[in-house]
């Protein structure tokens, strides 16, 4: 085997351990959590947590200072409810404790990943869909929300490739809070999903 790669398996491997360790930390005990995916500097889940203090809160983002941004904003806001995790998306939902369990997840302006070789990368996708039912009852309410028009359509026909979750065209948008993306948007398009 080629010894970059094994390095990276390393690398991989530790970082998925360290990932896991945290959330036993994070949730030693059963929680049900309202997830913000792309959590970013937290704007949006620190205003939610104050909105909701009974919900328990957990933003997840790649990008390790987005993170410790989004940790000072729920201490200044005084919201004990809100905690960040840096991770990748699948690896949190995977490597989260079994007796977690999500009662809503929001989606708001993920990468679209535009052009077409990299459309494999969107997080919106068939296994994303059944990597996330794994963790939710049914009922729970995923929320999805772009300003890439074709991303929005990649998403209704991702909806229709799959039977775990039924698009809701009746349910109100919970929570309005702009992000930064938002704020940047001249339009933007949304819908919620809910898991059968």
């Amino acid at each position: 085997m080629n010894p970059g790669y094994e390095q990276h398996l390393e690398w991989v491997k530790k970082r998925r351990s360290e990932l896991e360790k945290n959330l036993a930390a994070m949730f030693p005990e059963p929680a049900e959590l309202s997830l913000e995916i792309g959590c970013g500097h937290g704007h949006w889940l620190a205003d939610f947590a104050v909105a909701f203090p009974e919900k328990q809160c957990l933003g997840v983002d790649i990008i390790g200072d987005r993170i410790e941004r989004a940790e000072k904003k729920v201490r200044r806001a005084g919201a004990s409810n809100a905690r960040f995790v840096r991770g990748e998306a699948f690896e949190v939902l995977d490597l989260m404790p079994r007796h977690v369990r999500l009662n809503e997840v929001f989606i708001l302006f993920p990468d679209p990943w535009p052009k077409k070789r990299h459309w494999k990368n969107r997080l919106f996708s068939v296994k994303f869909l059944e990597e996330l039912a794994s963790r939710c009852e049914a009922g729970v309410r995923c929320h999805f929300r772009t300003d890439h028009d074709p991303y929005f359509e990649w998403a209704e026909e991702v909806i229709a490739e799959q039977d775990l979750w039924k698009r809701d065209r009746e349910a109100p948008w919970p929570f309005e809070r702009e992000t930064v993306f938002q704020n940047r948007a001249d339009s933007y398009q949304s819908l919620i999903i809910v898991k059968q």
